[in-house]
């Protein structure tokens, strides 16, 4: 037994008034309560009570233990009616982290809604295109575009995304269109890199044909928005999700290449560290987030 159960059973004997009726509120033998009584003075190196047939009495070491301890288990109750009370109720900061365009793009439109339905919600958005560690960063909710790999957090499908070679016409008037994958080595290519390398890996196909190109950039950043803006520029080509782009193409200042060659979606994901049974505001954020047609 913990050394706090010995502690709430020293404080219920001194409440009950003795061995017997303590035993009777706690649901234990009066063996077990008498057992761990004296367990706890032998631990402390002295007698807390001085029990005659007729009457218990503190001594002085008893009188500072049970100040103690009774302090320490209400304590310990308003931490844990506090607890209880930010999984239950929605409230307090939500740290939520994306990478930058999808942040900016898609969830930042919806955290603003959120907000204004939940004014007692603070939500805290960090757009970074490396791999955060959830866990040790401190994240509630993560965007990833993958599957989630640690069984230890919980995912949920949020949306696909078509994934789209894309330049100026501009750029493709002066150097032509590429036709496989093969034609990009003569070709400026825009990627977004991590670890500081002018390359990148596109995906070409799908099913049995696919083709991962290992691609040598022209210009490359760590910040995974620069790309569009580059191809915008008429610097090179660029492979984004559609909805990064979709705006600049309808309004002609980008087209799509090599459409045979287009890959399969990609597939984003929601994934968050604590179960939404356990935490309410966690619960509350992903059934908006989830809720029909806010990603589709």
């Amino acid at each position: 037994m913990r050394d706090a159960d010995e502690m709430e059973i020293f404080v219920e004997i001194v409440r009950q008034g003795g061995l017997s009726a303590a035993a009777r509120h706690l649901g234990l033998a009066p063996s077990v309560v008498s057992d761990r009584l004296s367990r706890l003075e032998r631990r402390l190196g002295t007698r807390l009570l001085v029990r005659t047939t007729r009457r218990q009495t503190l001594t002085e070491a008893g009188r500072i233990y049970l100040d103690e301890a009774t302090a320490i288990m209400a304590a310990t109750a308003g931490m844990e009616a506090r607890v209880r009370a930010t999984v239950n109720a929605p409230g307090g900061m939500l740290r939520v982290t994306a990478p930058v365009p999808f942040g900016r793009i898609r969830l930042a439109p919806f955290v603003a809604g959120f907000a204004r339905r939940h004014p007692d919600m603070r939500v805290h958005l960090a757009l970074e295109d490396r791999m955060t560690d959830i866990v040790g960063e401190g994240y509630d909710i993560a965007i990833r575009a993958a599957p989630v790999v640690d069984t230890t957090l919980t995912g949920r499908r949020l949306m696909e995304s078509r994934r789209v070679l894309v330049a100026s016409p501009g750029y493709l008037a002066r150097h032509g269109r590429p036709e496989t994958p093969g034609d990009l080595a003569r070709h400026a290519c825009l990627v977004a890199n991590m670890t500081g390398q002018c390359r990148g890996e596109w995906r070409f196909g799908r099913g049995e044909d696919i083709r991962i190109l290992r691609v040598d950039g022209v210009l490359a950043s760590s910040n995974s928005e620069l790309p569009v803006q580059w191809a915008l520029d008429g610097l090179g080509l660029a492979q984004k999700s559609l909805w990064e782009v979709e705006d600049h193409l309808r309004a002609g200042r980008l087209e799509t290449v090599m459409e045979a060659w287009e890959p399969d979606p990609v597939t984003f994901y929601a994934i968050h560290t604590v179960s939404t049974a356990q935490s309410h505001k966690i619960a509350l954020f992903m059934s908006e987030l989830l809720h029909p047609g806010e990603f589709p």
